[in-house]
């Protein structure tokens, strides 16, 4: 016997969402749903920037000239060439050593990343810091950047680290290495790492300390007729968090979670409920085989009446 939607353990909250989601499908149930609270970690971080301008004519020439000629020549060569003052190629040489275009020692050779510059008619600009907030967080397995801080709010729930260790999946900023830094900016949308354009973060590094946001999610366990399978959703309102529901489907299929703890659901109730909907689902089928079987039947009749009317004209 099913159990009536006002016997099931949901959170009073949740019963428009519930009956949206069984509406989707006859062959949905939601067998529990409950509010939870967790928490985002976000960390003040400045990264630095460094992209490229165009060179000017006196820069372009050191460097053509570090790149064609053999020896590499010196500062008082190219000067003597140059009928210039040696003071300005050892200013200009000077600005493009600190930029990591060309090497520090003399005689003049350009490093691989002036040559890189060089090719697209360029060289960096020193680097500029830029503040952001780096989002982590342990249910989408995740961390995103972006420019505006997270507004904290009080969220008076269960805290779901209290039932699902999670904390364990929050990764330190610091010890990322600077390419994952680089992608997960990329991966946040922000124009801050274009490498296609000479755009690149150069460095991270965390400026104040780690806070708390809480957030709230809801759990929905839902039995699917069709598949004969338990799935398990959160939610962020009406967001399904796919990332987030699979974590908690893999950690339960592992038996690291019980869903009686969790929702108030024991393996008795699941398996009682199971089975009720697995019947009522054959019962609708065999009712429908039923209703086909008949409409057969008074169609054939239909026809075999046809055919002896027309055998009698």
């Amino acid at each position: 016997m099913l159990l009536a939607s006002s016997d099931k353990p949901i959170d009073k909250n949740l019963k428009d969402v519930v009956n949206e989601i069984e509406a989707q499908s006859p062959s949905l149930s939601v067998l529990a749903a409950r509010q939870f609270r967790y928490s985002l970690r976000q960390t003040p971080v400045e990264v630095n920037i460094k992209e490229p301008r165009q060179f000017n004519i006196l820069e372009e020439f050191i460097i053509r000239a570090a790149i064609e000629f053999q020896p590499p020549p010196t500062e008082d060569e190219l000067a003597s060439i140059l009928a210039l003052d040696s003071v300005f190629i050892q200013t200009t040489t000077a600005n493009l050593r600190s930029l990591q275009t060309l090497s520090a020692t003399s005689p003049i050779t350009v490093t691989p990343e002036g040559r890189s510059f060089y090719e697209k008619g360029s060289v960096p600009q020193p680097p500029y810091p830029v503040q952001l907030n780096a989002i982590t967080d342990p249910l989408g397995n995740n961390i995103t950047f972006q420019f505006e801080s997270l507004n904290d709010t009080i969220v008076n729930l269960p805290d779901l680290a209290d039932f699902i260790n999670i904390d364990h999946l929050i990764t330190d900023i610091s010890s990322l290495p600077l390419e994952q830094i680089q992608k997960s900016i990329q991966d946040s949308g922000l124009e801050l790492h274009l490498p296609e354009k000479g755009k690149i973060v150069t460095s991270c590094k965390i400026v104040a300390s780690t806070q708390k946001i809480w957030r709230k999610i809801s759990i929905f366990v839902i039995f699917d007729a069709t598949k004969e399978k338990l799935r398990i959703q959160i939610r962020s309102g009406k967001q399904i968090l796919e990332s987030a529901s699979n974590l908690l489907e893999v950690l339960h299929a592992e038996g690291k979670i019980s869903l009686e703890t969790l929702c108030q659901l024991s393996t008795e109730t699941i398996n009682l409920e199971r089975e009720a909907i697995l019947k009522q689902k054959n019962t609708e089928i065999d009712a429908t085989l039923k209703v086909l079987e008949t409409n057969k039947k008074v169609g054939e009749k239909i026809d075999n009446n046809s055919v002896k009317g027309d055998n009698l004209l």
